[in-house]
């Protein structure tokens, strides 16, 4: 079975911290943001530098954006026939336009087609596969054209 960010050490820590009283939060360019970060004792603050990609993952996939599309998503997924995937657009009308989001519409914050952070990590959970992030890489930044 494969390992998921939702087997961590980083979950446990993160209820501890929210039921402790503390907000996290991702700041302008993924930074973590832990209030008030007077209080972090030097093992919570170790311990967070030494899970943060996995925390930031985990506060990713509780972003209300990821959230609505991952629902969307999984509709989409359930309502396809077997054996057949689909397009997982969370807007139908976008254009395919180098720097925004096929599926959205939003900036991708790089000059290529393909999908933004949101509906990337959306249709990774909405098919509930453990899949490494340098191949879904690749098939976000792919499009079949029909």
């Amino acid at each position: 079975m494969d390992v998921t960010i939702f087997d961590s050490p980083a979950v446990p820590l993160l209820v501890a911290l929210e039921n402790e009283g503390f907000r996290m939060r991702l700041a302008e360019g993924g930074r973590l943001q832990v209030e008030p970060g007077s209080r972090l004792t030097p093992v919570q603050r170790r311990l967070l530098i030494e899970y943060k990609p996995t925390v930031v993952m985990l506060l990713r996939c509780c972003d209300e954006g990821v959230a609505d599309r991952r629902d969307m998503f999984r509709a989409q997924l359930d309502a396809t026939p077997t054996m057949t995937i689909p397009a997982f657009l969370f807007r139908s009308d976008v254009p395919y336009v180098e720097g925004r989001c096929f599926s959205c519409g939003d900036q991708t914050g790089r000059p290529s087609f393909g999908r933004c952070w949101r509906c990337s990590l959306a249709w990774r959970l909405a098919c509930r596969l453990p899949i490494p992030a340098d191949l879904a890489i690749v098939i976000d930044g792919a499009r079949q054209v029909a």
